[in-house]
């Protein structure tokens, strides 16, 4: 369900501390739809379910990093985060709960794609429940010059945006899975709690710009939505989507859009002059009926879970002439549980039809798989996300995802692989990206 509910979990923070073969391995830096985030601890996702971190028998907690052009010797140089430090939020929580963790088992769900920023990398990572001390709607974290480490950056959005309680009043403060326009703007996902006594709008995307320069930016919400949704998964009339797990492509031409969704994945056009969606208006979802809203995939017709076609996380990006659209099917946030897997269509237009290599539409169970436990040996790999750097022959991707370690410690964590292509289609390879490589 889209009430992945983080509040009842009790999230296992942890740093991601990058185990690479030869790298710093001790660097010290609707109906029952399966929520994503209800077995999470601490976090609160969509629908039900936990935020998925999974270390599945496979240590190399992997983080992106600079590209080439960034040879510069850092060596000497230190990085401290001084502003809205998360560090400090973690280290000033109290043991009330079970919420509390230590260093080691920090958690990162919902990891966002990775972007370059003054010369370091960061990336944007699921809020957690509001409590024992924690008051972080989202969270940055950053790769620093010259290492391997993921190192926890900025607590953003610690006193909430007045429009939250106007549209999603039963939103406790946690907002979920982030994704990035640039470096400086970031959309996220505004969930309504996973209560049955409220009458909220089911869930709105948000948007936060930065300014400064990093590691200590100050993010500011733009104020209002970019867009909600009504009834989302829940509609049962329509094939509506929850506001959920926003993803911003830039298509060749200019043209901004939006794919998002849960249960039901679909696309539609933003602004690129404000970021606001093309009509203005973010109540102006219509089932598709001007164009303004075009439907791209459902969920897998043999999904397990009494047959819940799960699917969310959508993620497009394009690779010569044609458009991949990254998903995830089934299962997150159960922690070893999960069954999350990343599946792929493509198409020869932005907004679709997307197609697996059968021929199949992702409306009618398409998908080729990418990444899962019995191909990856990671448990609930999800969230996809793209990173470049370098040019022609050079060039290097970088495919990043969350998972759940097999020992449950952390409770969720990420890994960078580099991705290739192979007769048209993604390959993610089983180990994991060195991020020495990119400084």
């Amino acid at each position: 369900m889209f009430l992945k509910s983080i509040s009842s979990i009790s999230i296992a923070f942890f740093m991601i501390s990058i185990a690479f073969t030869g790298c710093l391995e001790d660097d010290d830096n609707g109906d029952n739809h399966p929520d994503h985030h209800d077995d999470e601890p601490g976090l609160h996702h969509h629908g039900d379910g936990d935020y998925h971190h999974d270390h599945d028998g496979d240590d190399d907690r992997t983080h992106e990093e600079s590209d080439r052009h960034h040879n510069h010797d850092d060596s000497v140089m230190s990085y401290n985060v001084t502003v809205n430090r998360l560090e400090d939020v973690f280290n000033s929580m109290n043991y009330d709960g079970e919420y509390y963790y230590t260093k080691e088992e920090w958690v990162i769900h919902d990891i966002s794609e990775i972007v370059e920023i003054d010369g370091m990398l960061m990336f944007g990572v699921t809020g957690k429940a509001q409590e024992d001390g924690y008051n972080c709607g989202l969270e940055t974290w950053y790769i620093f010059p010259g290492e391997s480490t993921f190192t926890p950056g900025q607590c953003l959005l610690s006193e909430k945006p007045a429009w939250h309680a106007e549209y999603v009043p039963s939103n406790d403060g946690a907002l979920w899975a982030p994704n990035f326009h640039g470096p400086h703007i970031m959309y996220y996902t505004l969930p309504m709690s996973n209560e049955d006594d409220h009458e909220d709008t089911q869930s709105c995307i948000g948007m936060v710009t930065a300014t400064g320069t990093a590691p200590d930016l100050v993010w500011t919400d733009y104020g209002k939505p970019i867009l909600c949704q009504i009834g989302g998964e829940e509609n049962n009339d329509d094939p509506e989507p929850p506001a959920l797990d926003p993803a911003i492509f830039i298509d060749d031409d200019g043209r901004m859009y939006m794919v998002y969704g849960g249960a039901h994945i679909w696309i539609t056009e933003l602004n690129p002059e404000t970021g606001e969606h093309i009509s203005g208006d973010p109540l102006s979802w219509d089932n598709g009926d001007n164009g303004d809203y075009v439907h791209l995939a459902n969920g897998p017709s043999d999904a397990e879970n009494d047959g819940d076609p799960w699917i969310e996380a959508p993620y497009i990006h394009k690779e010569g002439d044609w458009y991949y659209l990254f998903v995830n099917w089934y299962d997150c946030c159960q922690g070893v549980d999960s069954t999350y897997e990343i599946v792929v269509g493509r198409s020869e237009s932005v907004t679709g039809p997307y197609l697996d290599e059968t021929g199949t539409d992702m409306l009618e169970d398409g998908g080729n798989l990418v990444i899962a436990h019995e191909s990856h040996d990671v448990i609930g790999p999800g969230h996809a996300g793209i990173f470049e750097y370098g040019n022609g022959e050079d060039k290097v991707q970088v495919f990043t995802h969350h998972y759940y370690p097999d020992d449950g410690e952390p409770w969720a964590y990420a890994h960078a692989r580099t991705l290739t292509w192979e007769d048209g289609w993604p390959v993610v390879s089983q180990e994991q990206w060195d991020p020495m490589d990119y400084w």
